[in-house]
């Protein structure tokens, strides 16, 4: 059976000509208000037209013109259009003309306008049949290149998602086994952090945007981790204000730079490191700042530190080309980054809009 794709190009294909015929039937009529002998001439020229039609559109067109082979397509095109309107001519001077305009003096077979005029009658739809063919194939090149854009970013995305920095799940496992031996009642809460934070990394990580909500609870188990590591030798203040819970960010934005900032703003020799956090959620923009103090003899942070911070401002520069602004600042025992997201009915979640 014809599936339905051919079966719908074959009724426009007739609404086609029968709307092209109707036009040209009314505008030939018009002039000598002979609408019936518009229609017969309409109907005599159409098996020709189909003919040079479609020989473009099966043949010419894919064969030579879209291979941009354009001397052959003129040369077959136009071969086409003689062959057409000499059957033409002869038609109307053997046997159409004696049966539906016997009164008609059509004049000398051999008279080169009316070859001429033929062929151009003819060949008038075969100028529009290449004009949709060429939008319909600059539409789909665009769209195509369109498509091949989105799957490079997201290639892009899903590999820069991927990168995040594996020393924090290292030093996590090392902690936990050191736990384990002291038989550290802490035990399974570091196995349930951690796994609900690994569970966020390869699952939600996939998404395009998740509630900020979820990737602060994130970030407060990688503190309460980073807490269970290292005991009470720092201080960690987390702010958070605005319309948290119907807020929406790509996943994993955040978390790097927490990592990055306990990287350099704590080590196994300071005890009174801190980190202060503040998120905030306003109608035009999110704000996030975070700042860390640089220890002692710390080797100090700088706006590429990390693999992790590198890939987010990929990332940055992928998802908010001309809608984020990133800012760092350092002094000699303090490091901050400032990061500003403009805000739009997108990063809200449905029932908030």
């Amino acid at each position: 059976m014809m599936s339905w794709r051919i079966r719908n190009e074959v009724y426009y294909h007739i609404l086609f000509w029968i709307v092209y015929s109707s036009i040209f039937t009314f505008v030939e009529g018009g002039y000598s208000n002979q609408f019936r002998e518009a229609f017969y001439i309409e109907l005599l020229y159409l098996p020709f037209r189909l003919f040079v039609v479609y020989l473009n559109y099966f043949w010419l067109l894919p064969k030579f013109l879209l291979k941009r082979r354009i001397i052959s397509y003129l040369t077959y095109t136009l071969l086409s259009i003689v062959i057409a309107s000499f059957t033409h001519r002869v038609a109307m001077h053997t046997y159409f003309s004696l049966l539906i305009f016997p009164n008609w003096n059509l004049g000398s077979f051999w008279q080169v306008y009316k070859f001429l005029q033929s062929a151009m009658i003819i060949t008038s739809p075969v100028v529009f049949l290449i004009g949709v063919t060429a939008m319909g194939r600059w539409v789909t090149t665009e769209q195509r290149a369109e498509q091949l854009q989105k799957e490079k970013l997201q290639a892009e995305l899903s590999f820069l998602r991927s990168q995040i920095n594996p020393h924090f799940f290292f030093n996590t496992l090392n902690n936990l086994y050191g736990l384990a031996l002291q038989k550290s009642d802490r035990t399974a809460e570091v196995v349930m952090k951690l796994s609900e934070l690994m569970s966020y990394i390869l699952y939600d990580a996939d998404r395009e945007k998740v509630p900020l909500s979820k990737e602060i609870g994130q970030i407060e188990r990688y503190i309460a981790l980073e807490q269970i590591r290292y005991g009470n030798r720092f201080e960690v203040d987390l702010q958070l204000s605005g319309d948290i819970d119907n807020f929406q960010i790509p996943p994993l934005l955040l978390l790097p730079f927490i990592e990055n900032s306990f990287k350099h703003g704590i080590n196994k020799s300071s005890s009174d490191g801190w980190v202060a956090i503040a998120i905030e959620v306003s109608e035009n923009e999110l704000n996030f700042r975070i700042e860390n103090k640089i220890p002692p003899n710390q080797n100090k942070a700088t706006e590429n530190s990390g693999l992790g911070i590198v890939n987010t401002k990929k990332r940055l520069d992928l998802l908010f080309p001309a809608d984020h602004l990133l800012k760092y600042h350092e002094t000699i025992n303090m490091f901050t980054v400032e990061l500003t997201l403009k805000v739009t009915h997108e990063n809200y979640l449905p029932n908030h809009r």
